[in-house]
């Protein structure tokens, strides 16, 4: 598949997406927010035990706060 190809597939990929969300009545756009926002906690945290097998569950959930909080952007 050719760049330009990629490139057409992922912005189509993108218009449906948005399509989808506009659909969605408001509280189904914050539900499918916090289960993403869950998701992406339980995949942090399932990543520093990973790393880190002698921590305990109180030091994975600090570590998942502390990157969500100090996380950087750009």
């Amino acid at each position: 598949m050719s760049a330009t190809a990629i490139t057409d597939h992922l912005r189509a990929a993108e218009e449906k997406r948005l399509e989808i969300y506009r659909a969605m009545e408001p509280a189904e756009r914050l539900r499918q927010a916090l289960r993403m926002n869950r998701s992406m906690r339980e995949l942090m945290a399932a990543g520093f035990r990973q790393r880190h097998p002698e921590w305990t569950e109180a030091q994975v959930r600090r570590a998942v706060a502390d990157q969500i909080l100090y996380a950087r952007t750009g």
